[in-house]
């Protein structure tokens, strides 16, 4: 089945063998690729919505997935036991949402894997998953429909980040590509126009700003001096 090329993605963060929760599964279209491309995956996929759990159900119906598929209303991990999960995927949800799902520590005592798309502060997103005593193993930024997102993979661990690290990402640092530059590049320029526009008397937004602007900039012209030298 064609799914979106975000979905496509996250979905290479799923391995056969996961205890998988899908939390906000909307459609179920990740799900249902994932259990075809996996013949052993077993899927919880919940929504808090009664429509999208519907229309999930049509989809599993049509694809014959019923008996891979567990579809459940509910908030976040509060509809399963601690035991029945080892992996959980939150996508195209805020920080705030996912930061309330994942401080219910009582159903988080058996993972082993959290896979997160955010669609918002991701810095603050993966500070707070550092704190509940996960690293960051994989990241990736993917563009779909000319949005990019980021997506970001926690295991259990320790392991300390400087402030650049925590910003783009460590594993993205390691592995930075076309899209990166296009994402941090529109960056720059929002923060070089923000900056114009903050009055002289808020210092510490001006000095915020000026900060990335500064790590901004580092990266960019890292690329630029390889393309130079490459000439």
């Amino acid at each position: 089945m064609k799914i979106s090329d975000r979905l496509k993605e996250l979905s290479t963060f799923v391995d056969e063998n996961d205890k998988l929760i899908d939390i906000g599964c909307d459609h179920a279209l990740l799900d249902i690729y994932l259990c075809d491309e996996y013949k052993n995956l077993k899927v919880i996929a919940s929504d808090v919505h009664e429509g999208a759990l519907k229309s999930a159900e049509k989809n599993i119906d049509k694809f014959k997935m019923n008996n891979r598929i567990d579809l459940r209303l509910g908030d976040g991990l509060t509809i399963v036991n601690a035991d029945e999960i080892d992996t959980v995927l939150i996508a195209g949800m805020g920080f705030n949402t996912i930061k309330r799902i994942l401080s219910n520590d009582t159903k988080m005592t058996n993972v082993k894997k959290i896979v997160i798309q955010s669609n918002t502060d991701v810095v603050k997103l993966r500070k707070f998953v550092i704190k509940l005593g996960f690293k960051i193993t994989r990241e990736l930024l993917v563009k779909d429909n000319d949005i990019i997102y980021t997506i970001i993979e926690f295991k259990p661990g320790s392991e300390k980040y400087s402030y650049e690290e925590i910003y783009f990402g460590p594993r993205i640092l390691d592995n930075k590509d076309d899209i990166f530059y296009e994402y941090y590049s529109k960056k720059l320029l929002k923060y070089e126009n923000l900056l114009l526009q903050i009055p002289k008397y808020e210092v510490k937004s001006k000095l915020h700003h000026k900060h990335l602007i500064r790590i901004i900039r580092k990266e960019l012209t890292a690329k630029k001096d390889i393309d130079d030298e490459e000439k």
